[in-house]
């Protein structure tokens, strides 16, 4: 960045709703809820989940509750 004036906050809810949407795109296709894909699910629920922890978004607020049990399964 050149210019400071040229940085642009992000807050926990854009965040959160950058993140939501995110899943959804990946939910919405048809291969993402087979069940052969479950180690994708895992790892991209995961991944999603890194990043809201890191900026304090709670993952439970935009997961599928089969994701999160999912997650909380795989981490056994």
């Amino acid at each position: 960045m050149s210019n400071v004036s040229d940085i642009k906050p992000w807050f926990r809810e854009d965040i959160a709703r950058t993140l939501m949407s995110i899943y959804f795109a990946s939910a919405a296709s048809g291969s993402y809820r087979s069940e052969d894909n479950d180690h994708y699910r895992v790892g991209f629920a995961t991944a999603l989940s890194s990043v809201a922890l890191a900026v304090g978004v709670n993952p439970e607020s935009f997961l599928a509750p089969e994701d999160v049990q999912l997650l909380k399964s795989s981490s056994r």
